[in-house]
């Protein structure tokens, strides 16, 4: 069995052989004459580039969240079903992977489009992040979530803005606080 390394790099490989071909012969004549052979190509790319930015999705793991919290859990998993599901509908991230990988062969493009995906998924999620986010009468933010202090960057701290214990341990860089900055 393929693994997800070799399998990114046939995904590089085959788009580099729709490339050059597509350079070196007339797409009317790739879609006639070697119909059967461009038709495999093609699909052998958008099977690469979707299952790429699947790896993607999930190598950025779940998003945490609050177990008591069953009314905003359920509304962020219905938001990203959401987010799925409009992905694979017409004019959707599919077809956006199809037009720059085949249509246009843009393969920056193409990875413009997968952080555009993701940032889709992170942007909801921040509402939900914020509803655990909470500024205390002392100015720092805690979140209930990880249980931790947010530390905001701090100019001779270089290990400042992040989430923290009490004591200054248990550092934590994920997701920062997306709540307003107070006006003195």
């Amino acid at each position: 069995m393929e693994s997800d390394s070799q399998r990114l790099e046939r995904f590089h490989a085959d788009f580099e052989k729709l490339r050059r071909n597509r350079e070196k012969v007339p797409l009317q004549k790739l879609q006639t004459t070697y119909e059967r052979s461009y038709n495999t190509l093609v699909a052998e790319v958008m099977d690469g580039a979707v299952r790429f930015y699947r790896m993607c999705i999930e190598a950025q793991g779940e998003f945490p969240t609050y177990p008591e919290d069953t009314a905003g859990n359920e509304w962020l998993a219905k938001c990203l079903a959401i987010i799925d599901e409009e992905e694979k509908k017409p004019g959707g991230l599919i077809e956006q992977f199809q037009a720059a990988l085949i249509d246009r062969l843009n393969m920056e493009e193409y990875h413009d489009l997968l952080n555009k995906g993701y940032e889709r998924r992170l942007q909801v999620f921040n509402r939900y992040w914020a509803r655990h986010c909470k500024r205390l009468e002392s100015g720092w933010i805690y979140n209930r979530i990880f249980k931790k202090f947010w530390w905001p960057k701090t100019e001779g701290h270089p290990e400042s803005g992040c989430w923290i214990n009490q004591d200054y341990t248990g550092m934590d860089y994920r997701y920062p606080p997306q709540l307003k900055e107070e006006t003195p």
